[in-house]
């Protein structure tokens, strides 16, 4: 362990606390800076050998197409296409087309960041008497700002909780917590459902990691089974309770499109056909407040590639989750009889843990030239950075047991 150096590192966390920089931005930033960095942190897929993985071959070649049909320079939208984008998204998510008919979509710019915030921004038009975003504990940080920007207040609240109050505006992860990987049970979501249909108001699911949470059951089920899955214990009971709920899809995860941030997909479910108008004006309020409205060719591309080659997409879906399936499997080995193997359980999945911190543990782990996301006595570690070299990975694992509880 390299003490002086992890000193410098410490030395530079704070210096860029100083600049404003917040945790995960720091830990990217830091782990760049150290050309024996393993990088912990950041949150893109990584491949066995510590690399980014490849973008969407798929989107990259409809981007290109995009571009080359852009030099006109005229305005240009997925408008013509949006009732087969439609169709597709549905398909994907493995909703029956018994329920088609209630679901509205739209495709707000900057991927899942950009469809969350105009959930927000949707649902506070929609029910004018809410003042409080309701989040769960430990949730995406993204949300507080959110809350801020919309001018609301954030209510925090621990565990698996019923998030419900006067006034109040739910936000679940529908699928593996974010900065946690914690999978909530169907139990919880039937009861969050059913809170929610007696409060009569709207709910967002957040759904970053579509599927996710079935990853490591892939080798013996079918990428459709586990998507059908994750609907029927993520979504349905929301539909089956009858509740208003706005679907923040972020293809990012799912496709590998980190670099080509393409646009978020929003689901909107109405169960009450005459509420259609009002919900499609408000909508419509929120793209062109917006400006998605003008869209990015990325946005017409991904439309594009969705329409016609949703297969194909969906083959770089279940790549995705092939290897966090075996960087699972890997933790899962080297983990167990350490204080670290509770958090490789069922009860735990997707891309990231986020465990409690000892004393001394920044040092010590910097030292050996990782990099999680270290803050308020946290370690949040990317599940795929886990090398495929066994005895390299052994040593990593070693590392954070010895200060990761």
């Amino acid at each position: 362990m390299d003490l002086s150096f992890s000193e410098k590192v410490l030395e530079e966390v704070k210096r860029l606390e100083g600049l404003g920089k917040d945790p995960n931005q720091i830990s990217s930033i830091i782990c760049k800076q150290d050309p024996r960095g393993h990088n912990y942190g950041i949150g893109i897929m990584l491949t066995a050998q510590a690399k980014a993985m490849g973008t969407s071959s798929t989107l990259m070649d409809y981007a290109k197409a995009e571009l080359a049909a852009s030099v006109d320079g005229d305005y240009k939208n997925s408008s013509a296409l949006m009732p087969d984008v439609t169709k597709a998204v549905l398909q994907w998510q493995k909703i029956p087309e018994k329920y088609w008919d209630r679901f509205h979509l739209a495709l707000p710019s900057d991927a899942g960041t950009g469809a969350v915030q105009t959930a927000v921004q949707l649902a506070l038009i929609l029910t004018p008497g809410l003042k409080t975003l309701g989040i769960e504990e430990l949730g995406w940080p993204a949300y507080k700002a959110i809350a801020k920007m919309a001018r609301v207040s954030c209510q925090e609240t621990a565990g698996d909780a019923i998030l419900s109050g006067h006034g109040l505006l739910p936000i679940y992860q529908a699928g593996p917590m974010n900065t946690t990987g914690t999978v909530r049970k169907k139990e919880l979501v039937l009861s969050r459902a059913k809170a929610a249909a007696k409060a009569k108001g709207p709910v967002i699911l957040d759904r970053a990691y579509t599927g996710f949470e079935f990853a490591s059951v892939l080798a013996q089920e079918s990428y459709d089974g586990i998507m059908k899955k994750s609907f029927e214990t993520q979504i349905e009971p929301f539909i089956q309770e009858g509740v208003q709920f706005i679907m923040a899809i972020s293809p990012t995860k799912s496709f590998v499109t980190f670099s080509l941030r393409p646009c978020g997909l929003l689901l909107v479910y109405s169960p009450e056909p005459s509420f259609d108008k009002e919900l499609t004006l408000a909508l419509n309020t929120a793209i062109r407040a917006r400006g998605s409205s003008f869209e990015h060719p990325l946005t017409r591309a991904f439309a594009k590639a969705l329409v016609k080659d949703r297969e194909k997409l969906e083959a770089e879906h279940k790549a995705a989750l092939q290897r966090l399936a075996a960087a699972e499997s890997m933790w899962r080995k080297l983990v167990k009889g350490t204080p670290m193997e509770p958090y490789f359980t069922e009860n735990y999945a997707g891309l990231f843990r986020n465990l409690k911190t000892k004393e001394g543990a920044a040092k010590g782990i910097y030292g050996e030239h990782l990099y999680p996301v270290l803050a308020n006595n946290r370690c949040r570690l990317n599940v795929t950075g886990i090398p495929g070299d066994e005895n390299l990975a052994k040593k990593h694992v070693s590392v954070f047991s010895q200060f990761c509880y």
